[in-house]
């Protein structure tokens, strides 16, 4: 919102410069008004999220979806899109693409009121392209209805010199500015280069430059098939959050330990466990605008997704000895990663605890050292040790549990901690949003 409200206010500046006797008559926020009437201020409305309502109204426009098409056909990849392999149900509906996607449109339009747009292609990555690119570019029907198509030869034809790269799906600035730097400013560009020297790509891409090089080429392989059939050799769960402002380390390390307990309770409720956690901690670009703070800096510097630079990011991992959910096992592993991964100069703006290697509280495996005596270990006093821990275990378990019912019955702030409390703790507030959404 900061960065519209700067750029309306240097919009309006212009405009005012251009208006008769240099004054507003009014504000609006129509472009049809704007164009014609200089003497309007440009206005904007402020909307506030609503999450909870925009997955009910998903929720909605999947159940549509499902009247005509089986779930094994659509794999949703946000709140608000979907793939959908509508092959196998032209035949059933004697339809075209077209129809058949103006069809669910259509629908979905009558009972939600909600205009959609559509993107057709041979493959999942031609029907995005048409979708995110295309479709932006033709005019809109009666109802707002926007729908493209795009084949191997017309993705070739239409958007080979388009610009800029970052229009294209799974491109963004890190990649576009890297091939730019190479000379390859347009998806026509790196198609050419596989041709001529492919090498040069998987040099500055590795195994990624498989995948630049097949979309440059309007290449998708992957079907929604395969993508329900997947199934990855590593699960993971994850949180992460944007700061509002930038965080001192010692009020970053608050949110970190927030964040950690919450993991292990999310743990604890799904019936899973983890052996490895990851943190990763990104810092705010003013450690580098702020000439103070830059003088003290002589780390690693990246660029961060809108071209500005910023310290490299902290990353670390623990292995953990055990598969746990203990929220006092993660935390302080959690804690002892931070203390040892983040720079305590440098002001915190965003962080992700993520646990690894996830599997069922039931799947855990057979201690490997049980089978494995020695004449110099008191087995007695080691029993003792490890079923007074197992006790404290499923003492902390009870109390996640109970904590979690407590939760589900009365609302996420219904039992707090005393680390909720502490300044700059972020817990509270996001307890009451859905996905770092107001509800």
């Amino acid at each position: 919102l900061f960065e519209v409200v700067q750029k309306v206010r240097q919009v309006n500046a212009q405009r005012q410069r251009l208006a008769p006797q240099r004054r507003f008559t009014g504000k609006s926020s129509s472009a049809p008004e704007l164009a014609t009437n200089p003497s309007l201020e440009l206005d904007y409305i402020v909307a506030v999220p609503r999450m909870a309502r925009y997955i009910e109204v998903s929720s909605q426009i999947y159940g549509i979806y499902l009247k005509y098409v089986s779930p094994d056909d659509i794999h949703v990849y946000s709140i608000d899109e979907v793939f959908i392999d509508a092959t196998s149900y032209l035949k059933l509906y004697k339809l075209s693409t077209r129809d058949f996607a103006m069809k669910l449109i259509r629908e979905v339009l009558a009972n939600t009121g909600i205009t959609a747009t559509a993107g057709i292609g041979t493959n999942l990555y031609l029907a995005k392209i048409a979708m995110d690119i295309v479709a932006k570019h033709i005019p809109a029907d009666k109802d707002g209805v926007r729908i493209a198509e795009l084949d191997e030869q017309s993705y070739r034809e239409k958007l080979w010199s388009h610009r800029p790269l970052t229009d294209f799906w799974r491109v963004g600035h890190g990649y576009a500015a890297r091939l730019e730097a190479m000379g390859m400013h347009t998806m026509g560009d790196v198609a050419r280069m596989s041709v001529k020297c492919e090498d040069v790509l998987y040099r500055a891409f590795g195994v990624n430059a498989e995948l630049l090089i097949d979309h440059a080429w309007g290449w998708e392989p992957v079907t929604i098939a395969e993508i329900k059939a997947y199934k990855p050799e590593s699960s993971s769960i994850s949180s992460g959050q944007v700061l509002q402002d930038p965080y001192e380390f010692e009020k970053g390390k608050v949110v970190a330990r927030e964040m950690s307990d919450q993991l292990a309770l999310d743990l604890v409720e799904k019936h899973l466990v983890t052996d490895q956690l990851v943190l990763t901690v990104g810092y705010d670009t003013s450690n580098l605008s702020d000439p103070m703070r830059r003088m003290r800096y002589n780390g690693p510097v990246h660029i961060n997704h809108y071209g500005k630079p910023v310290p490299k990011e902290a990353h670390g991992s623990v292995n953990l000895e055990r598969f746990t959910s203990s929220g006092r096992i993660i935390t302080e592993a959690m804690m002892g990663l931070f203390d040892r991964c983040v720079d305590p100069n440098l002001l915190v703006r965003r962080i992700t605890v993520v646990a690894n290697h996830i599997i069922s509280e039931n799947d855990i495996p057979a201690d490997k050292d049980a089978d494995q005596p020695d004449l110099f270990t008191d087995y007695e006093a080691l029993e003792k040790q490890k079923a007074a821990e197992q006790a404290e275990l499923d003492k902390e378990k009870r109390l996640q549990q109970a904590i979690i019912g407590i939760k589900n019955r009365m609302g996420k702030n219904a039992i707090l901690k005393g680390t909720n409390f502490v300044e700059g703790a972020t817990g509270k507030e996001r307890n009451e949003q859905i996905g770092g959404h107001r509800k």
